[in-house]
């Protein structure tokens, strides 16, 4: 199929930053129209989500994935619709409803060869950190990365899944294998990966102790799913969760907080219990006392993102109205260091995006 009317527009509207520092670094400027090469596809953007790790820290100080080219267009999780394909693209067409799997499998270490799910690649990229994003009017994207969107499912809706659910549903169902009748702890229950921690444990029949913060975000988690709320700003939090549990602990603990949780978390494990991690947005460095865990046989299931089938069966919850994503606030695109700064004070309950109009 040609490129037809796209190759008129020579610039479009991003945010740019050409230079790493704080949210007053980012530019809201014109840059060059991009056009697909082979096997891919020009999407117009209509809604992209703000992540703490690939934009805030990307843009702050990189993001610990290899080098970032500056100047540099973020968003790793965009949403929109198809307005042109290269010619060699015959599976998608104008018209099209997409969202962008943001991670990008190499296709040839030894897991990809082996079929392993994209996430656990050896040497894989991510939209938006190692490419240019969707914090623009316009973006190019290898069809390989794109899941098609049913008419029910809005671009906001699937802007939200993106990094947040797709990561937390592999590490809730894949990873740490949650099932009915069981018990979930959530660490920092009122951010993205929190909120749909506490979500999707509810769903999958789990009984879930939700901990948080703010007292307005302790008001809320009941109404997505927790049955009963902590605050970490308790001194005797964990003496609370395990007297809630009769003393047995927890059968799983989903943190993605950190140096500052992590500790506390293994401590609420019962016996056999499972840590589920994939972030350490408070510190990476935790000391363990490794004798409580191999006397108390946890496991500990460290992962990084999620695969595309996650964010694909996300795509169908939502769909079939199973899940609504938590969306806290939605600024325009020309706002994006207002959400980033709400996102980076931890203000928000759920998921944070930016609206995309000129597309």
């Amino acid at each position: 199929m040609d490129v037809l009317t796209p190759r008129a527009i020579k610039t479009m509207k991003a945010i740019v930053f050409a230079e790493h520092g704080p949210s007053s670094v980012l530019r809201y400027m014109d840059v060059p129209m991009p056009q697909p090469r082979a096997g891919e596809a020009l999407v117009a953007v209509r809604a992209v989500a703000v992540n703490h790790g690939p934009d805030i820290e990307t843009r702050r100080k990189g993001f610990g994935m290899g080098r970032v080219q500056v100047p540099h267009i973020g968003g790793v999780d965009p949403a929109g619709e198809v307005v042109a394909v290269a010619p060699d693209v015959t599976d998608y067409a104008p018209g099209d409803r997409v969202a962008v799997y943001p991670v990008i499998a190499c296709g040839v270490c030894d897991f990809c060869r082996a079929g392993a799910p994209e996430n656990y690649c050896r040497d894989s990229r991510l939209f938006g950190v190692q490419t240019a994003g969707g914090r623009a009017e316009y973006l190019t994207v290898p069809v390989t990365q794109l899941v098609r969107l049913p008419a029910e499912v809005s671009f906001e809706a699937a802007a939200a899944l993106g990094v947040a659910y797709t990561t937390t549903y592999h590490g809730i169902v894949e990873r740490g294998r949650l099932r009915d009748g069981e018990t979930l702890l959530v660490m920092g229950a009122g951010g993205g990966c929190g909120a749909a921690a506490v979500q999707l444990g509810d769903l999958l029949g789990a009984r879930v102790l939700a901990v948080t913060g703010a007292e307005w975000k302790q008001r809320r988690l009941p109404g997505i799913g927790a049955d009963a709320v902590f605050s970490y700003r308790d001194d005797d939090w964990v003496e609370q969760v395990l007297e809630a549990t009769g003393g047995r602990g927890v059968d799983a603990a989903f943190d993605n907080a950190g140096a500052a949780t992590l500790a506390s978390s293994l401590a609420c494990l019962g016996r056999a219990g499972r840590l589920i991690c994939s972030g350490g947005t408070t510190g990476l460095d935790v000391r363990l006392n490794i004798r409580d865990l191999y006397r108390n046989l946890n496991s500990l299931l460290f992962y990084v993102q999620g695969a595309k089938a996650d964010m694909e069966a996300l795509v169908a919850m939502v769909a079939d109205g199973r899940l609504q994503p938590v969306i806290d606030a939605v600024y325009p695109l020309e706002e994006a260091a207002r959400a980033d700064d709400h996102l980076d004070a931890q203000e928000q309950f759920g998921r944070v995006l930016l609206r995309v109009d000129g597309a």
